[in-house]
């Protein structure tokens, strides 16, 4: 399935970094009140940052010191960049609070565009509502949510991260 998307293989150097994001982003605390998106943001690459084997292979839009830039995705005659990426075309990294339908199809969206550069995309969706719904939804293996972060995630290389689902305790949707 190309549909203009970098071709790639779950196998191989890129590959092993973006399962070893997952495992960690899996454990990253989402439970933080009343912080906003940017917060978010630090807090994930804070703990992204806790491994050396991804240390030395993230690029980010938060540090003061970094050398090389966000690849940028073109799509639409847009440019398009993630919060974070490991290697310059390896996995983009897109972190959004979900509180509202427009910020569900912002991330949704987003992720479609990384793909076109990336090889991997990884979407963290904080869970922004009162009674924490989009986490029960992708965890009940009935609905719709968890067969669409299911789908993205075997067919075209977007995995997910949703919580908090407790204390540093995330739902993913990995290979």
């Amino acid at each position: 399935m190309s549909m203009g998307f970098v071709s790639t293989a779950k196998r191989g150097q890129h590959f092993d970094l973006a399962t070893l994001a997952i495992k960690k982003l899996k454990s990253a605390n989402l439970a933080l009140k009343g912080k906003s998106e940017r917060e978010f943001e630090q807090a994930v690459i804070g703990h992204l940052q806790s491994s050396p084997t991804l240390r030395k292979n993230l690029i980010t839009q938060v540090g003061t010191d970094e050398v090389e830039k966000i690849t940028q995705a073109n799509l639409f005659g847009f440019c398009h960049r993630p919060d974070a990426s490991i290697g310059n075309d390896g996995t983009a990294i897109e972190i959004k609070v979900i509180s509202g339908g427009q910020s569900a199809r912002d991330i949704l969206g987003q992720s479609i565009a990384y793909r076109m550069q990336y090889r991997f995309v990884i979407i963290v969706l904080v869970d922004g509502t009162e009674d924490r719904k989009i986490v029960e939804l992708c965890k009940d293996k009935k609905s719709k949510e968890y067969s669409l972060f299911t789908g993205l995630a075997e067919t075209m290389n977007v995995f997910s991260i949703i919580g908090p689902d407790g204390p540093s305790k995330n739902v993913s949707f990995e290979p």
